[in-house]
Parts: C-alpha cells; sequence; structure tokens
C-alpha cells in the first residue's frame, strides 16, 4: 500500500520560506518536525511533553548542525515567531494540507492511467511530480534525500489545471472500504492544489 506522504502549502514570498533557503538549522529544524502533529503550522499545538521530545530528539540527532542547547533553543524560537507570523499574514495557511495516507502507490497508478487514456504526454511522469514534487526545499543546504520535496508554484498550477478536468470518483467509488478511503486521500489532495493555486502557493512533500 506504499508510505504515507504529507503535503504541506507554503507560501513564497513569506519571509519564513526566506529564511529556510538560508538558514540550515532552520530548515533541518523543519525537516525533522514535518511528519509530527497536524501539518508544521500546527507543530506547537500538540500537547507540551511531546513537543519536548520530539525536539530533544531532533537536537540530540543534529548536534553538529544546533551546537550549543542555546543556539538550540534560539533556534526554536525563531521557528515558533516564524510560524506565528506566517499564520498571520496567510489566514488558513495551517489548514491548506493533505496527507496520502498509505494510498499513494494506488492513486499514483490510476491518476496516471487516467492522464494516459486523456492522452496526457508523459503521464506517469507528471504524476510522480505532483506526488513528490519537481524540487528540494534549500536545495543549497540540504542534500536531496536530507530535505522535503517542493512543489513549484509552476507544478502547482499544471497540478491544478489537471485536477480541474478530473472528478475524483471517476478513479474511485464512493464506499467504506479501501476505494473510499483512497477517494478521500485523493479529493483533500486535489483541494489542496485548488486552493495553493488559488493563493500562489508552493507545497512542501514529506514522507512519514
Amino acid at each position: 500500500m506504499g508510505v504515507s506522504v504529507l503535503y504541506s502549502a507554503i507560501p513564497p514570498c513569506s519571509t519564513l520560506y526566506a529564511r529556510l533557503q538560508r538558514e540550515k538549522a532552520l530548515s533541518i529544524l523543519v525537516v525533522s518536525l514535518f511528519p509530527h502533529g497536524c501539518g508544521i503550522f500546527r507543530f506547537f499545538e500538540m500537547e507540551s511533553e511531546e513537543i519536548n521530545e520530539i525536539l530533544e530528539d531532533v537536537i540530540e540527532t543534529h548536534q553538529e548542525t544546533f551546537g550549543s542547547e542555546l543556539e538550540a533553543d534560539r533556534v526554536i524560537a525563531q521557528l515558533r515567531s516564524e510560524l506565528r507570523l506566517t499564520r498571520q499574514a496567510y489566514p488558513g495557511i495551517e489548514d491548506r494540507t493533505a496527507s496520502l495516507e498509505k494510498s499513494s502507490a494506488e492513486i499514483e497508478e490510476r491518476l496516471s492511467q487516467e492522464l494516459s487514456r486523456r492522452k496526457f504526454a508523459n503521464a506517469n511522469e507528471i504524476v510522480e511530480k505532483l506526488m513528490f514534487g519537481d524540487q528540494t526545499l534549500a536545495p543549497t543546504l540540504l542534500p536531496k534525500e536530507e530535505s522535503l520535496g517542493l512543489i513549484s508554484r509552476e507544478l502547482v498550477s499544471e497540478g491544478a489545471s489537471i485536477f480541474r478536468q478530473i472528478d475524483p470518483e471517476t478513479l474511485f467509488a464512493r464506499d467504506e472500504g479501501w476505494e473510499g478511503w483512497c477517494l478521500n486521500d485523493l479529493e483533500r489532495w486535489r483541494g489542496l492544489y485548488l486552493s495553493a493555486s488559488e493563493k500562489n502557493e508552493e507545497i512542501l512533500v514529506g514522507a512519514a
């Protein structure tokens, strides 16, 4: 059934986005926290005990990057501030998320088949990019395998255009079993593309 793939919109004009491209410690922190909670913009809404456990583990794993405990605390405080400011400047950003929970392989296969049926050139390649991104976060700071995928504004727009042409119920049945599970994931994922495109946002991608 595959892994779970997580998605979160991010505004490319935000200060947070700019800092993630140039500050390694901040980027590593976001990459490490991305799979936890209900999206990166809601990470600090979890129980404080759980937050502290996750942060301690991240700091220990990346001791070389964070250096002292004081420096780690400073980076964490800056991330909290940037997340708060981004939520204020871009209302609803914390809810522009989606996840393909063990359904990514099935959705990728059926969407590829549908695009091939509609005579899209390179259908498999298009769907793979829509699913995993055409870029990576902070490519000058982090190796590809240690970063998050990034779906560029151009690809978000292309994806939204494709999704407007496709009714998810033509790919999966609306039932209470596996088909319905995949349909729900596909609908949320499609909705994220449409809303992110409308707001000129990019999308971060990570696996859990």
